[in-house]
Order: structure tokens, then C-alpha cells, then sequence
């Protein structure tokens, strides 16, 4: 891979439309990665077209091996990254559109690579009628596009940046429309084991899988794939190898999960200590709404009470003024008075 350029500016971000080197992804790097240094072995000493290049790293992967690679992106500020970042005599970028590549002849290019693309535009015929024109005869398409079902529908899972997304049957049936010779694989990544030999070790690769079900490790079987990665040629296909894996010793997709892990568990403390003091604070608010209640209820007997004394003193008053308080009338009438204030 050509070196990146030193001191070269970051031009565009990671926003989960292009896939750029430092991003803090591990799952993301190793499905793209992984695509294209398995099409390196289809690409050597020849011309390649890079569809869809984003960041450059892939097209500069391919360069490794092949004779000569132009990346295209549609995204103008993405591909003056790629020009800034990478550099050699046999890779160069340049700005288009998948479905209008009329800036290059027919038969300009010996492979088309295309990962992750053809699920970005709405007519997909119009980039394959593409694709075989600018193709020399008996050329290859490699092209990658998610499997709608597994990646979409039984997730619920739906990318903002995503037209029209394919089934294994119909990514099939696009490219079988316009090609004679179909070849069909499934990527999907995976945490696990690795034995290589070291001597001796000569038969055939031996596939295993493992699932934690029922709350016990068992044997499993192979998974739906969520990405499907195709080679297509009007001539016949090259060998291709039966299976291809990427290994990350790092472990780094393990450490994004723990660190995730834990990021939601700090989150989740910091909401429940938040939401403990708001429960607390609406009580003390409750509590000493009761208090001020209680209070004023107090305050208003108290009033009532002394507004009642004085009428009942006013009341004295004035009919004493009338009835002697010893007489008989007068005696009877400040009992009346004493039961009225008391109540």
C-alpha cells in the first residue's frame, strides 16, 4: 500500500457514509479491509477502476498489485482528500458518477472493483450497463452490496444513506442479467480462534462455528451472510479461493464492546443517580408543600377564632348597653355568647 503522504491533511470525517483508516470501528475496518485485500489477488498487473473509492486506502491497496488504479468518487472534497493523502505513479482519483462513466473508453479497464455502492444508487442497471461497457472482454466486476434481510430487515435497521438495498436471490439476478459467469460468497465478521500450521498442515481449510444459545456454547451452523461479495465476467471466472479470513490478534472489536460495555454502564449510573435525585428533590418539594399547608390551616383557625371573639365582643357591647348584666335577661344572654364563642 502506498504510504500516506506525510503531514497530509483529514478532508473528510467518518460519518458512517465512507469508511476512513482511523476510524474507531474495528467491525466496520475489518469487513472493508478485508474486501479489498481479497480482490488484491484478482487485480495483479492489471487496470482496475475503483468505484466508489471514498477515502483512497482501498484504491491504494489495489495499487499494490495491480498495474494501474483510478479510483472515482462522486463526492468532489473526497476525492481531493485521496489525492492529498496518496500517492504513486500507478494510482490516481478522480470525481464521477457510477452511473455516467463516459470519461473513460470501452474496454479501458481489465477489473471493476465496486464495494459497497451499488446499494447507494437508485438505477442499478445503469451502473452495470456501465461497468461492461468500460470493461475489456472477459474482464471482472468485484462488487460487495449488504444482504437487505440480514443487514436491514431482521435487525430493523435502516441506513440513511442507502437507495435501494438487494436479497442474495435479487444481487444475483442483477448481475446474472448482465453477465454470463456469476461467482457468490458471504462476509460476515466474527470473534474467535485461529490454528495455522506451522509445518506439515496441507489439507483442505477446516471451517468451524460456534454459538451461545440456551445459555451454553454449542456447535453451529454457517450464519446468513450480511455482506455479499461477487466476481463477475462475460469470459470465464478465475480460480477463486473458497474461503478468506482476516485476523485481528488485537482483538479490537472485543475491546470496542467492552469499552461500549462500560461507557453504558456509566451512563446508565449517571441516569439513576439523576433520577434518584429528582424523586428526592419532589418530595422534599411535596414535604414542605404539606408543611406550608399545615401551617396556613393553622394560621386561618387562629384568625377565624379571633375575628369571631371580637364580633361576639362587639355583640356584648352593644346589648349590654340595654340588659343589665345581672338580670335575668342579661344572665341568660352571656351564656348564649360563651357557647358561640367556643364554637
Amino acid at each position: 500500500m502506498p504510504p500516506r503522504r506525510a503531514g497530509a491533511p483529514r478532508l473528510i470525517d467518518w460519518t458512517g457514509e465512507r469508511l476512513v483508516p482511523w476510524a474507531q470501528d474495528a467491525q466496520v475496518a475489518y469487513e472493508h479491509y478485508h474486501r479489498y485485500l481479497w480482490a488484491q489477488t484478482l487485480v495483479a498487473g492489471r487496470r482496475v477502476l475503483d468505484l466508489a473509492s471514498g477515502e483512497g486506502f482501498g484504491s491504494a491497496l489495489l495499487a499494490d498489485a495491480a498495474a494501474s488504479v483510478t479510483g472515482v468518487d462522486i463526492d468532489e472534497r473526497t476525492v481531493e482528500h485521496s489525492r492529498a493523502n496518496y500517492d504513486a505513479p500507478n494510482l490516481e482519483f478522480a470525481t464521477g458518477s457510477a452511473t455516467d462513466l463516459s470519461a473513460f473508453a470501452e474496454d479501458a479497464f481489465d477489473v471493476v472493483v465496486a464495494f459497497e455502492m451499488i446499494e447507494h444508487v437508485a438505477d442499478q442497471e445503469a451502473v452495470l450497463r456501465e461497468v461492461a461497457r468500460v470493461l475489456a472482454p472477459g474482464g471482472l466486476l468485484v462488487m460487495s452490496t449488504p444482504e437487505r434481510r440480514a443487514y436491514s430487515d431482521d435487525r430493523d435497521f435502516v441506513n440513511p444513506y442507502h437507495e435501494r438495498e438487494l436479497t442474495q436471490d435479487e444481487f444475483k439476478a442483477l448481475l446474472g442479467g448482465r453477465f454470463a459467469s456469476v461467482a457468490l460468497f458471504a462476509q460476515r465478521t466474527v470473534a474467535g480462534s485461529r490454528i495455522e500450521a506451522l509445518s506439515g498442515g496441507e489439507g483442505e481449510h477446516l471451517a468451524l462455528r460456534l454459538e451461545w444459545a440456551g445459555g451454553e456454547w454449542r456447535p453451529a451452523g454457517a450464519p446468513d451472510p450480511l455482506y455479499l461479495v461477487a466476481v463477475a465476467t462475460d469470459g470465464a471466472l478465475p480460480a477463486l479461493p473458497g474461503e478468506s479470513t482476516l485476523s485481528d490478534y488485537g482483538l479490537e472489536v472485543i475491546a470496542e464492546a467492552e469499552q461500549r460495555r462500560a461507557e453504558l454502564e456509566r451512563e446508565y449510573l449517571s441516569e439513576r443517580e439523576r433520577l434518584i435525585a429528582e424523586v428526592n428533590e419532589r418530595t422534599r418539594e411535596r414535604e414542605e408543600a404539606h408543611e406550608r399547608a399545615e401551617t396556613a390551616e393553622v394560621a386561618l383557625r387562629e384568625m377565624q377564632a379571633s375575628v369571631s371573639w371580637q364580633l361576639l365582643e362587639r355583640a356584648r357591647g352593644v346589648l349590654y348597653r340595654f340588659i343589665s348584666r345581672d338580670s335575668a335577661p342579661g344572665r341568660a344572654l352571656s351564656a348564649v355568647l360563651r357557647k358561640l364563642g367556643r364554637g
